[in-house]
């Protein structure tokens, strides 16, 4: 997969993660951005990076939950969730989650589309002592 899906292109991908991991971190959750590698950067590049988990999502550092992150402006829920959800799954994540933001919107006016099961996950994760 590009690390572009569904985004014009790698920079805006980029820039949007970095804003919605810093929204979150202002916000008190330890979010931080999927570590991005120059285009053509070679693999010695990525192993020497010591990128812990290449597979995890766009935004990490959110315990059990997989995030990825679009500015796609034709809003495809599905497309956007099953990537997500394969992403949780190969990384043994319970929940996953896709954040949309909009171009003309502030970032905490985005969406964040999580199934119905995971959001009972999430709900009953957060209300257990």
């Amino acid at each position: 997969m590009s690390a572009a899906i569904g985004n014009v292109n790698r920079a805006m991908h980029r820039g949007v993660v970095q804003l919605v991991s810093t929204f979150l971190e202002d916000a008190g959750l330890p979010a931080t951005p999927k570590p991005f590698l120059a285009r053509g950067s070679k693999i010695s590049d990525a192993l020497a990076a010591g990128l812990e988990n290449g597979l995890d999502g766009d935004v990490r550092g959110l315990d059990g939950i997989y995030v990825n992150v679009t500015s796609r402006q034709d809003f495809r829920p599905w497309d956007d969730l099953d990537r997500a959800r394969v992403g949780a799954d190969i990384t043994g994540k319970p929940v996953a989650a896709f954040c949309q933001w909009r171009s003309g919107r502030s970032v905490g006016d985005s969406l964040v589309v999580l199934s119905l099961t995971d959001f009972a996950k999430l709900l009953r994760s957060s209300s257990t002592p």
